[in-house]
């Protein structure tokens, strides 16, 4: 178990996914063979550890420590969580903490009446740093940017894998993953995966030179969809929706499940919210109606009936039995449209024209006809939407997570000359421009909301943005997709800011008043 702590601490530290890798995978070549198959299913996202709330670990901790000392505590640190694995007296004898392979199957099958005597218990036999990664585990918390996907990713580098035959063999695996480390070992034969997940075809961002260089011919062009990628796979008699990310989120979108009775194959599309019942085609609705029915465990019948859902497909793997994978586009396409014909909740990504696709204003999604379906092959690729820009004002800062992403920024723009809210931007700019971006909001706070810095609104920010989306939940009535701020026009005074009408025909371009700050050449972004 303190292997596992010292794991947790460092990937919570961790500057990149890169680095969270390498670490993963080290402690997977090293650790034992229960521990390590626990361990993976507790990263891998796919292990329900979470047995007690936050208020039960801060009784907990009241009944071993003065009660003032514990407040000052709690409000000195902020987490009831972190301060009860702290504060806790140490025992006075020679830590021996519980193994991993007993923590794991006790914490997700006890009540959540017994867990905090087995934590009571647990926390006397333990150093701080295991009690620290138990209270976590045991409060259900997860490894800021650890998703599932990477943990199988740092599987396939602690064993030079190929990690879509990782991702073949996954679902058809329990922990701890006995099977599934004895052929990464070479010890047993390649796992298999009854209507398990396949890999999915890559999507990489192409370049106007590259565009300019392509045949219109040899290519099939789609609109890319706002929506959740997945993939159904109606197989042996058994029905499942999955990720992009490979998870199973079948429970999610049990009507999907439903419209696949009758199928036999795996298909590859975009699962969107739908405007309303009528279809196919259906009319996708805003992303963030989708967002309703995510990170759930269950989802009530209500919300089924309120945000209805449907998959665009665009392509077929596996056509029942026959892997068709090796055929081109043009065939598999075929059989696709044959597949899925009349079908409620599932209809077709429509294939444009190329010069009707060169004068869209949208992202669009560029794959060659002849071209098989290998993720380990040429990707399709992306012509990302021209970007617009408007000039917004700075409403709030909110902290973010590990790697690259950095904090996210409030940004709004005028309405009879008061700032209403249109998005959550993240910065890229240069580094020297975000460190006195941060000193900026540190020294104009005008409240806190837990983690949240609201800000006087005075600084104007140019914010680039893909497209305008409505939002009823917002005072602006809209919100920007995808937003991020490439400059920050530090002299402007806030009145400079837009308006809300502007979104209607927002211009790109340069400030000619106030002095900007550099951003970065597009392609380090």
């Amino acid at each position: 178990m303190r292997a596992f702590a010292a794991l947790l601490d460092a990937l919570a530290f961790a500057p990149s996914p890169a680095v969270q890798v390498r670490l993963m995978a080290d402690y997977l070549k090293r650790a034992p063979d229960f521990d390590r198959g626990w361990a993976l299913a507790m990263l891998a996202g796919g292990f329900d550890t979470a047995c007690v709330r936050p208020a039960a670990l801060h009784a907990l901790a009241a009944e071993r420590v003065d009660a003032e000392f514990l407040r000052l505590s709690l409000d000195f640190v902020g987490d009831p969580v972190e301060t009860a694995a702290l504060i806790w007296p140490e025992s006075g004898t020679e830590p021996c903490p519980p193994p991993l392979a007993e923590v794991a199957p006790a914490l997700s099958s006890i009540s959540r009446q017994a867990a905090p005597g087995l934590l009571a218990r647990w926390f006397d036999r333990s150093d701080l740093p295991v009690r620290r990664a138990l209270a976590q585990l045991a409060a259900g918390r997860r490894v800021p940017g650890v998703t599932p996907r990477l943990a199988r990713t740092a599987l396939a580098a602690a064993f030079s894998a190929d990690l879509g035959a990782i991702e073949e063999a996954w679902h058809g695996q329990a922990p701890p993953y006995g099977h599934l480390f004895a052929w990464l070992e070479g010890r047993a034969p390649h796992p298999e995966a009854v209507a398990g997940f396949r890999p999915l075809m890559p999507v990489c961002p192409l370049d106007e030179t590259a565009l300019a260089s392509l045949d219109p011919a040899c290519c099939r062009v789609e609109r890319q969809w706002s929506g959740m990628r997945v993939q159904l796979v109606a197989e042996s008699g058994l029905h499942r929706l999955y990720s992009g990310s490979g998870d199973d989120v079948s429970r999610l979108f049990p009507e999907i499940v439903a419209a696949m009775e009758g199928l036999a194959g795996v298909f590859d599309g975009v699962l969107m919210a739908a405007c309303g019942p009528d279809g196919p085609p259906y009319r996708p609705a805003p992303p963030e109606a989708l967002a309703r029915r995510l990170g759930r465990k269950t989802v009530p019948r209500r919300l089924v009936a309120e945000v209805p859902v449907f998959v665009r497909l665009f392509d077929m793997l596996f056509d029942g039995g026959e892997d068709i994978r090796p055929l081109p586009l043009r065939e598999r396409r075929a059989r696709l449209e044959a597949r899925i014909a009349n079908r409620t909740r599932l209809d077709l990504s429509p294939v444009l024209a190329f010069e009707a696709a060169e004068a869209q204003d949208a992202p669009l999604v560029l794959k060659p006809a002849d071209a098989p379906y290998l993720p380990v092959g040429p990707p399709w690729r992306v012509r990302k939407a021209p970007p617009k820009t408007v000039r917004a004002l700075l409403l709030a800062a909110r902290p973010g997570g590990t790697g690259e992403r950095g904090p996210d920024y409030s940004v709004a723009l005028l309405r009879d000359g008061a700032p209403v809210a249109v998005g959550d931007a993240p910065c890229r700019l240069e580094s020297v421009e975000r460190d006195r971006l941060d000193r900026w909001v540190r020294a104009h706070v005008t409240g806190r909301y837990g983690p949240v810095r609201a800000v006087e609104p005075a600084l104007v920010l140019e914010v680039a943005f893909e497209t305008v989306r409505p939002a009823p939940r917002r005072k602006a009535g809209l919100a920007l997709t995808r937003p991020e701020i490439v400059r920050i026009l530090w002299d402007l005074p806030a009145d400079a800011a837009d308006s809300v009408d502007a979104l209607n025909a927002p211009v790109s371009r340069p400030p000619t008043a106030g002095r900007a700050s550099r951003s970065l050449p597009s392609g380090s972004r």
